[in-house]
Order: structure tokens, then sequence, then C-alpha cells
């Protein structure tokens, strides 16, 4: 298994994997190539490989208040095996090495994993998010 910063080489297999999180919304980015491009060139974009397969993808992004994972996904045929339970260790350590005491990640209610987060260790925040009038849950841990 390896996790490693994605290359632009990789950017239709991340499209492919984000594409499971399609949610029919206007302006929904998150599986475009643009988008894709852009955090792929700005270091913010990771995958998680296994001879050559690539089991899932996630972006951490660098804000003011601290490191955002804002998309991680796992391919369902490689979900509850550990590999978002690797992304999340791995994204604590990078948060830490980049000097941030809180990791934050966002989901929209639609996908049903708020239980994941919470295992992690993650707490839900009181604030509730919205996109195009879509709800997201916010979650934080302190690292």
């Amino acid at each position: 298994m390896i996790l490693r910063k994605a290359e632009l080489k990789d950017k239709k297999e991340i499209i492919d994997i984000a594409n499971l999180l399609y949610l029919d919304i206007p302006g929904f980015v998150w599986n475009s190539e643009e988008f894709v491009k852009k955090q792929i060139e700005k270091g913010e974009y990771f995958l998680i490989e296994n001879d050559g397969q690539t089991m899932g993808i996630m972006s951490l992004r660098q804000r003011k208040n601290g490191m955002h994972i804002e998309t991680l996904v796992i391919k369902k045929e490689f979900q509850s095996k550990g590999y978002g339970t690797q992304f999340i260790e791995f994204s604590k350590k990078f948060a830490r090495e980049k000097k941030n005491d809180t990791l934050y990640a966002y989901s929209f209610t639609e996908y049903n994993i708020a239980d994941f987060y919470l295992k992690k260790g993650f707490k839900l925040m009181d604030y509730v998010g919205s996109y195009k009038g879509r709800q997201y849950n916010c979650f934080e841990i302190k690292i």
C-alpha cells in the first residue's frame, strides 16, 4: 500500500473516483477537470494505491484556521478495509507538520458518513453548512 501525493498523470483516475460523490447540484465542482487539476498542481490531492490500483483519493487544503479534508473517497469495493483510517492518520500528521492544531472535514449529509468521522475522533460542529441549498456536516478534531 502506498499513500502518495497526486501527480497530473493521476487526474483522470481522481475524476473517475470523485464521480462517486457526484450530487446533482448546480456548480458541483469536485469532479471537474479544471478543479481537480488546480488541486493537484497545488499539492492538495493524495492517493492510496496497491499494486498500481488506486483505492481512494483525498484532498487536503490549508486555510487560515487549519487543515481541511475537503474530499475523501474510497472505492466501494475497498471500503471497510482501513484505507479511510489511513487517510485520516496521514491527515493528522500532515496537519501537525504544517503547524496546525485542528483538522476539519466536510461531508454532504446525503453521503451518510458522519459515523465514520465520529468513530475517528472528530466532533460534529454545531455549524451546518449549505452549498447551493444542500446541507453538509462540518467536523473537527484537535491534533
